[in-house]
């Protein structure tokens, strides 16, 4: 069994009046703010990834090289109207 380390993230945010409280557990072995950057990273790389699902209706990026994802997604960007 690996070791694990559990990390609490604590956000205030102005206006709210309780905080934002998250945790992570991961069995990295980097200090904590290391590990905090990288899953925050990780979250805005998915969120990105979300809002492009949804803004331009991608279909699928199954291709296997990035060249090709790239021919396809501009394919279909192409196709929107604006």
């Amino acid at each position: 069994m690996r070791a694990c380390c559990a990390s609490a993230k604590v956000e205030w945010h102005p206006g709210e009046l309780y905080p934002r409280i998250g945790f992570i557990v991961t069995n990295l072995a980097r200090p904590v703010e290391r590990i905090v950057a990288f899953y925050n990273q990780r979250g805005s790389a998915e969120q990105h990834i979300k809002e492009g699902k949804s803004a331009i209706t991608w279909t699928r990026l199954s291709c296997r090289t990035f060249a090709a994802n790239a021919v396809r997604l501009n394919s279909t960007r192409s196709r929107i109207p604006r």
